[in-house]
This record gives structure tokens, sequence and C-alpha cells, in this order.
């Protein structure tokens, strides 16, 4: 996979949009935070209730193609995960693309994520 050293100015998150992933958290988190950009790739059950949160800085692209994922994982300034999984595979491919991540501090994200000392 190829990185990018040229990060543009938005956060990206990508998730099935179900309860356990916890978009809706990134979503309102981001809604209070007009100065940050962020763009959410993904569908699923919770998509209305999502994009009602969603403030203009937060941009809601849907289902796309791996292209257009991996180009978006590539670009960000960073990686927003919120949800508690056993392992998380967007994490890893978010830093497959040389793009940090930002993430809650539980599950598997422990094992594939290297901290920030606090």
């Amino acid at each position: 996979m190829v990185m990018c050293t040229q990060k543009e100015n938005f956060y990206v998150t990508a998730s099935r949009m179900v309860p356990y992933k916890r978009i809706d958290l990134i979503v309102r988190a981001f809604s209070q935070t007009p100065e940050r950009r962020l763009v959410v790739i993904g569908d699923g059950p919770e998509m209305k209730r999502i994009k009602a949160l969603a403030g203009p800085n937060v941009t809601i692209l849907g289902h796309q193609p791996l292209e257009v994922l991996v180009d978006h994982l590539r670009r960000a300034r960073a990686f927003v995960f919120a949800a508690e999984e056993d392992f998380g595979i967007s994490v890893v491919e978010a830093q497959a693309c040389g793009t940090p991540v930002i993430a809650f501090g539980r599950g598997g994200a422990l094992e594939s994520v290297i901290g920030l000392p606090l």
C-alpha cells in the first residue's frame, strides 16, 4: 500500500453504522468542534440518526468503493475509531496507509495502536 505523507486537514472514520461502532459519538464530538472536519464513510441501520447528528463540518459519504476509502485513509490527518472490538481491521488499514489513529483505549485497538504516554 502506498502511503501519503502530505496529510490534508480532515479526519476520517469508516464503519458499518450500527450502535456498537459508536459512530454517533464521533459525529457528536466533531459537531461540537466546528474547526475540525470529519468525513464519515459507511452505511447501515443508524444512517438516518447519524445524519441528523451531523454538523456542517461533518460530511457523510455513505458506502463507498474500496478505492475511495483508501484514498481518504491516505489523505486524512487521522482515523477516528470509537468501538470496543476484539480486533478492528480498519485501525490496521488506516495505519497501513500511514495515517495515525485516534482510538478508544479498550479492546483490540490496544494491541495494534501504540499509545502516547500520559
